[in-house]
């Protein structure tokens, strides 16, 4: 080949690489398309659970209600063994209902995956504007039963689904009893279970997911800043192959919405930071704007009266519970954090060792585009100038230094 034709052909790959991974990147993930066909988790189920919880009355800590709530539990999951996880609470006592599938796992030699939501709900409605009614119970519908619901429809599927992995469910009390001004005063129950895991147990559960507030009608889901970053990182992938990011090529045939909005970020307090304070990565899926009218968790039916089953809506239920089954199915949960186990020749020490979070690189979504297009942008103009230096230097002489347009 020519030099200049050689020359001209490399720009042009510089030039046309980096918009080809970008596209490359904007497609969603084959393996997950295939599946979509194979979920089962319905929202009708989840929300008839949460009329069922909402009827038992208010599950405070120590009630009658949560009492009855976990049996009733047990008894609609057979499938699965359940351990009662209890504390002293106060003045009373908190209970933490487990649950594992294969039945009786052992937590310490098995790999498993985690899926949680809390149950109680919170003893006082104070975001009310009426000072009589901020002094009584939340209904709890979404905050609170929609999690519930959710995980038990998906206990419901799981064992049909084969998976190489157990799987631990826990339903976490006391959660919604904290105080505004003290957030170690939130997520009591979680606290409780994760200290107490065992560096086995802590060790061999790879991944836990929590869900809350996930019933609103108009579902509104982020990033999540205290999320283990890792396992935060799959989400996107799957909630794009099922159409729930704005923007971005969803499977063939798949209704686009938008659901999950990757670029916006909030701190929230919840159990998975109970699980990530021990080493458990874990993330919580929630929708911080519920009502219609919401902002943010000010001005919503959350911790008010509203927060009744008439607010709940099936669709939003399934949606999120895809989103978790489509991850169970594939892998990708499990997948997302690689724990490599790494020791020195001079240690001796009888400690495990700690395990290393190998975080998967990705460059996509609007910030990705955007950089790869400045590439592009930065590679054109130097290629100019090089092939400006380079064609001065391939130009043959010119006959007479006197040549000018005018001859030509």
């Amino acid at each position: 080949m020519h030099p200049r034709g050689r020359f001209v052909f490399v720009c042009a790959i510089m030039l046309l690489a980096p918009w080809t991974f970008a596209h490359a990147e904007g497609q969603p993930d084959q393996q997950y398309c295939s599946l979509l066909p194979a979920l089962e988790a319905d929202g009708n189920r989840a929300n008839a659970s949460i009329a069922w919880q909402v009827g038992l009355g208010p599950r405070l800590p120590g009630s009658n209600a949560s009492s009855a709530l976990l049996d009733g539990f047990e008894e609609n999951h057979s499938a699965w063994s359940f351990s009662r996880d209890t504390h002293t609470y106060a003045g009373g006592t908190l209970t933490n209902l487990v649950a594992v599938y294969p039945p009786n796992t052992d937590l310490a030699t098995t790999e498993a995956l985690g899926l949680g939501a809390h149950y109680d709900t919170r003893e006082f409605a104070d975001f009310e504007a009426n000072a009589t009614n901020a002094s009584r119970p939340v209904p709890g519908a979404n905050d609170g039963g929609s999690g519930v619901g959710a995980v038990g429809e998906l206990m419901r599927i799981i064992p049909s689904m084969d998976l190489d992995h157990a799987v631990v469910v826990v339903l976490f009390d006391a959660e919604d009893q904290g105080t505004y001004t003290d957030k170690e005063s939130w997520a009591e129950g979680s606290r409780r279970w994760a200290d107490n895991l065992t560096e086995q147990e802590v060790s061999h559960l790879k991944a836990f997911i929590l869900l809350d507030m996930i019933g609103d009608a108009s579902l509104d889901l982020a990033n999540i800043s205290s999320n283990n970053q890792t396992l935060n990182n799959a989400i996107a992938p799957l909630a794009q192959a099922l159409g729930l990011i704005e923007g971005r090529e969803a499977c063939s045939g798949v209704q686009m919405r938008d659901i999950y909005q990757p670029g916006t970020t909030l701190d929230i307090m919840d159990d998975h930071v109970r699980l990530n304070d021990v080493g458990v990565p874990a993330i919580d899926i929630i929708d911080h704007r519920y009502g219609p009218n919401a902002t943010g968790f000010a001005n919503s039916y959350w911790h008010t009266l509203e927060d009744t089953p008439d607010k709940v809506n099936a669709e939003a239920l399934e949606t999120v519970m895809h989103l978790v089954e489509l991850g169970l199915r594939s892998g990708a949960w499990m997948d997302a954090v690689e724990v490599e186990v790494t020791s020195t020749p001079d240690d001796t020490s009888d400690k495990d060792p700690e395990p290393i979070l190998t975080e998967p690189r990705t460059f996509a979504g609007p910030l990705g585009l955007l950089v790869l297009g400045w590439i592009s942008v930065l590679g054109l103009a130097a290629c100019s100038m090089l092939s400006i230096l380079a064609l001065r230097k391939l130009r043959p002489a010119s006959a007479a230094k006197t040549w000018s347009w005018d001859e030509a």
